[in-house]
C-alpha cells in the first residue's frame, strides 16, 4: 500500500512540475516577444526576398486519358470474323504493344524528343525552332558557335546532320529529358497520363508540350492501328482487283450470249463459250461477296482499335510558375521565421540551465 502511495505521489510531482516548467518556459519566451518579433520580421523579409529574385521557371502541363479497345469488345463481330476466316487478334496486333506504362517511356525517347526539338513554331516574335529558343533561354549560342555549329543548321533533315549536329541534338535531348521534361501517371489505377515541360520561357514551355504531345500521340495512335491499317488497304485492293475482274466476266458474258442469239439445244458444243462465261461470273462474284465482307470486318476492327486519346487540360496562359502569391509567402516566412526563433531562444535557456546545474 505504501509503494502505491509513494508512485501516486510522485506522479504528482512529475506532473506539477512540467507544468511548472511549462509557465516557466512560455513566461520566458514573452520577455523576449520583442527579439522573436524581429527576428520573425527579418526572417519574413529573408523570404520575401529568396521567392522574388530567384529565377521564375513555368511549367506548362498535358492530362489525357488514353482508351484502347480489344477485340473484345466487337462482340459478335468477333464471330463473323471467325466464319468469314479473319483473325481480328492478328489485326489489332495485341493490346500489350502500347500499354499506358510503354506511352511514358515513349515520351521520354530521344526519337519523339529529337523529333520535337527539329519542328518550327509560330512564336511571338516569329517562326523560330524549338531547340534554336531552347539554346536562347540556355544562353548556349555562343558554346555552339565553338563547336562550329549553327542553330540554322538544324533545318535539314536529321539524316544529313554532321557528327557535331548530332552530338549537339544529342546533348539537348539529354537536356530536356531529365531537367525539363515531366512525364508522370497521377493514379497507377487509371489512364491518365501527365505530361509537363519547365522552363523560364514561357511561350517556349507552352510551344513544347503542346508539340511533343501532338508529336507522341500521332506517332501512337499510327502505331497502334498500323496492322489493321495495312489489312484495310491489302482487301481494299483485293476489292477493286476481283471487281475490275467480275465487270468483265459480265461484259464477256454478255458478248458470247448476243453472239448466238438463239442456241439449238441440240448442239451443246455451241452452248460451252456461255457456260463458261457464266461460271466466271459466278466465281468472281462469290469471290467479290466475300472480300467485300472481310473488308467491313476489317474496318470495324481497325475503328475499335484506333486508340482514343481524349485530352483533359491543356497549357494555358498565364502557365503556373515555382514563385509563391504575396499572401503565401508572408504565411510560410511567418511560419519559419516565428519556428526558428522559438527554437533558438528553447535551446538557448536549456542551454544556460544546464551550464547553471
Amino acid at each position: 500500500m505504501n509503494q502505491k502511495e509513494n508512485y501516486i505521489e510522485e506522479e504528482k510531482i512529475s506532473l506539477g512540475l512540467l507544468i511548472q516548467w511549462l509557465f516557466s518556459w512560455v513566461k520566458y519566451l514573452l520577455s523576449k516577444w520583442l527579439q522573436i518579433g524581429i527576428g520573425s520580421f527579418l526572417i519574413i523579409m529573408l523570404v520575401l526576398a529568396y521567392n522574388y529574385l530567384k529565377p521564375k521557371v513555368y511549367f506548362s502541363k498535358t492530362t489525357f486519358v488514353l482508351e484502347s479497345e480489344s477485340t473484345s469488345s466487337l462482340g459478335g463481330i468477333s464471330s463473323l470474323a471467325s466464319v468469314a476466316g479473319i483473325n481480328l487478334g492478328s489485326i489489332s496486333g495485341g493490346n500489350t504493344l502500347f500499354q499506358i506504362d510503354n506511352i511514358q517511356e515513349l515520351y521520354m525517347s530521344f526519337s519523339m524528343i529529337q523529333k520535337t526539338l527539329l519542328i518550327s513554331h509560330d512564336f511571338k516574335a516569329g517562326q523560330e525552332q524549338l531547340i534554336s529558343r531552347l539554346a536562347n533561354v540556355l544562353e548556349l549560342r555562343e558554346d555552339l558557335e565553338k563547336k562550329n555549329v549553327s542553330l540554322g543548321d538544324f533545318k535539314g533533315s536529321p539524316e544529313d546532320f554532321s557528327r557535331a549536329q548530332d552530338s549537339v541534338l544529342l546533348e539537348f535531348s539529354l537536356l530536356v529529358q531529365e531537367q525539363f521534361l515531366h512525364v508522370a501517371k497521377p493514379n497507377r489505377k487509371t489512364s491518365i497520363l501527365e505530361i509537363g515541360f519547365y522552363s523560364k520561357d514561357e511561350e517556349l514551355a507552352k510551344a513544347f508540350n503542346e508539340t511533343h504531345v501532338r508529336n507522341v500521340n500521332q506517332f501512337y495512335q499510327q502505331t497502334k492501328s498500323k496492322k489493321a491499317s495495312i489489312s484495310v488497304k491489302t482487301l481494299t485492293k483485293q476489292a477493286d482487283s476481283v471487281r475490275t475482274a467480275l465487270n468483265e466476266s459480265l461484259l464477256f458474258l454478255a458478248q458470247t450470249e448476243e453472239s448466238v442469239p438463239n442456241p439449238n439445244p441440240l448442239y451443246r458444243m455451241s452452248q460451252v463459250p456461255y457456260q463458261k462465261a457464266m461460271i466466271e461470273v459466278q466465281t468472281n462474284g462469290a469471290v467479290y461477296e466475300e472480300l467485300v465482307k472481310q473488308l467491313e470486318i476489317a474496318k470495324i476492327s481497325l475503328r475499335n482499335n484506333t486508340p482514343l486519346i481524349q485530352v483533359i487540360d491543356i497549357p494555358q496562359y498565364p502557365l503556373q510558375h515555382n514563385r509563391w502569391k504575396l499572401f503565401k509567402t508572408l504565411v510560410i516566412g511567418g511560419i519559419i521565421g516565428l519556428s526558428l526563433m522559438l527554437l533558438y531562444f528553447t535551446l538557448q535557456r536549456m542551454f544556460r540551465i544546464a551550464l547553471k546545474n
